[in-house]
């Protein structure tokens, strides 16, 4: 049975002349009450140039660049973490009734389905960057015998990798808490993808540059073809690698040149009626961060590779409006990344 149908069957569907109702019921019982406060990068630890600020930078509150007080705030609500003395709180837990009202031969097919969200899954913001990850308590089966109901269960077990080593280190590292794996999650992704720091460039002190793996070719093709593209048309066929890896993007330049805005669609004609048009459309990353706890309370950052919603073959990105290309070599290149290692 394709997805689609077997989404319609589980979670119900209003397509076509006839609506279906779902048949998984759930039910929350015993929440914790959601915080009403809010917080911005540096309230919630996570101020520019941090590991957790890495991933966190939707929470940047605007500042003035001269006094630095906040001309626009960006906090959000969340479970406190932490009292007011900054001591830590337990992780909020609640209990989920699930009745499911369909086939009774599908019950266990149902049941692997929610050990594997309670596993994997998380809720929230950021959610595909470390954050509102969840942990299963007294599962009734293990995430190994979750995936094997799955018809593409070797290929979602593949897909599955945990942090061995941090970038720049050569031991292992050791993970105790949720923290740690944030830090460690964030500094690997950074490690990939980041172009502006000046240890990378070519006119840094020994050792030689780059210090990140996805430094070059890929971070610096991309900030050059942003560079290129506030400058001159460039080519359909100019290769780029970022995307893959989730959209939109805004590329900023300190030298105070115009931002340039990458997006999955491009429509000429809004851009001709309204100046302010920027592209539009999202791509959601296939590359997921997961702080994870096992059954035995051991803790693991978890990067899982969703080559399902992998970047469509032969479709561009658009810089401004201006079409290129599209490379996979950047999301294989993380996947075969030696301070990885295949989880479970």
């Amino acid at each position: 049975m394709p997805v689609r149908e077997q989404e319609a069957l589980i979670f119900g569907s209003t397509a076509g002349d006839e609506g279906r109702a779902g048949r998984l019921v759930l039910r929350i019982v015993n929440a914790p009450q959601p915080s009403l406060v809010t917080k911005d990068d540096s309230e919630f630890k996570a101020p520019v140039g941090s590991d957790r600020g890495y991933l966190a930078f939707p929470l940047r509150s605007k500042r003035d660049r001269q006094t630095k007080a906040v001309t626009e705030y960006k906090g959000r609500a969340l479970y406190d973490s932490e009292d007011r003395s900054g001591k830590p709180t337990p992780l909020p837990a609640f209990d989920l009734q699930v009745i499911w009202r369909g086939d009774r031969s599908l019950a266990d097919d149902i049941t692997a389905l929610l050990v594997t969200f309670g596993n994997l899954g998380s809720l929230g913001f950021r959610s595909r960057r470390a954050l509102g990850a969840l942990a299963i308590k007294n599962s009734p089966i293990s995430l190994s015998q979750a995936l094997d109901r799955f018809s593409g269960g070797d290929q979602i077990r593949r897909g599955i990798k945990e942090i061995l080593k941090r970038p720049g280190e050569h031991q292992p590292f050791r993970h105790q808490n949720a923290g740690d794996c944030i830090v460690s999650l964030a500094r690997w992704l950074k490690d990939w993808r980041s172009h502006g720091r000046s240890v990378d460039h070519a006119t840094a002190a020994r050792p030689n540059p780059p210090h990140n793996s996805g430094f070059d070719p890929y971070a610096k093709n991309d900030h050059d073809r942003g560079v290129h593209a506030g400058q001159s048309p460039g080519q359909p066929t100019d290769i780029t690698y970022r995307p893959a890896l989730g959209l939109p993007i805004i590329q900023f330049f300190s030298s105070g040149k115009p931002q340039i805005d990458w997006n999955q669609k491009w429509d000429a004609e809004k851009a001709r009626r309204n100046r302010s048009y920027k592209g539009e459309g999202r791509f959601a990353s296939p590359v997921l961060l997961r702080p994870h706890r096992d059954a035995q309370g051991n803790w693991h950052a978890l990067v899982i590779f969703v080559d399902a919603h992998q970047w469509p073959a032969g479709k561009r990105v658009f810089l401004n409006g201006q079409p290129r290309a599209v490379s996979l070599d950047l999301y294989q290149a993380m996947k075969n990344d030696p301070a990885l290692r295949p989880f479970p």
